[in-house]
């Protein structure tokens, strides 16, 4: 189903799709090998309206664990990092395509019909769903990319989960940490909450758009404005 929609739309500026039961791209035999906070975002529509769901998520991807086959998929060799905390294999879909350059650390697990530009970084766990986009010198760090999700040139996007059909435009950052109080606190109920996480991202909803050079503070979430202005820097949830 379809639905009017003013602003930039799905891509078009006019409509967008509206979702009632998300459509499982990575395959029932993967799916079912997640993590439950993931699969819990891979397949309800509004899976951003928890306000922990984003630290859900992170937490429950250093549990990801990928065999060494699965139907459709080919196995990737990963060099280790000694400078990285998690080690691993990547599984990518037959269908999916890597440019020259592309670089995999980790348990990195890229579904169909995906596009990884020239020299992108991805560091495992993450997981990246069908159809989406990374585009040139992209770099990702323990993140969940559901479908459609589109990283523009030169982005950083770390302990991060990233909405269906998002945006992102280029130079994007996520920052991670909190210098000041050590540990990533969010915003719950109104309040500050310590997280215990030294590292944690941003919660960008479905069909958001970030704009050039936006900046997100660890831990915030973009799940109300349907876009950023160019050189944001968001402090706060909006």
């Amino acid at each position: 189903m379809a639905r009017f929609r003013g602003g930039r739309g799905l891509r078009t500026g006019q409509w967008e799709v509206v979702v009632g039961a998300a459509e499982n791209l990575l395959g029932g035999e993967m799916m079912s090998l997640l993590p439950a906070a993931l699969r819990h975002c891979l397949t309800e529509p509004t899976w951003w309206e928890d306000e922990l769901q984003g630290l859900h998520v992170v937490q429950a991807l250093t549990a990801l664990a990928l065999p060494t086959a699965c139907d459709g998929y080919r196995l990737v060799d990963n060099p280790p990092s000694p400078r990285w905390d998690w080690q691993g294999h990547a599984l990518v879909h037959e269908s999916s395509l890597l440019h020259t350059g592309v670089n995999l650390f980790g348990p990195v697990l890229i579904g169909p019909d995906c596009e990884i530009g020239p020299n992108a970084s991805i560091f495992g766990p993450t997981v990246i769903e069908g159809r989406s986009y990374l585009g040139p010198s992209v770099e990702i760090r323990r993140c969940l990319l559901l479908a459609g999700a589109e990283v523009s040139h030169m982005s950083f996007l770390g302990h991060s989960v990233i909405g269906r059909r998002a945006a992102v435009g280029a130079f994007f950052c996520s920052a991670v940490r909190n210098l000041r109080r050590g540990t990533v606190h969010v915003i719950r109920d109104g309040m500050l909450a310590d997280t215990g996480e030294r590292r944690l991202g941003c919660v960008i909803a479905d069909d958001v758009e970030t704009t050039v050079r936006t900046t997100v503070m660890p831990g915030r979430r973009i799940t109300k404005t349907p876009a950023t202005s160019p050189n944001s820097l968001i402090m706060k949830n909006c």
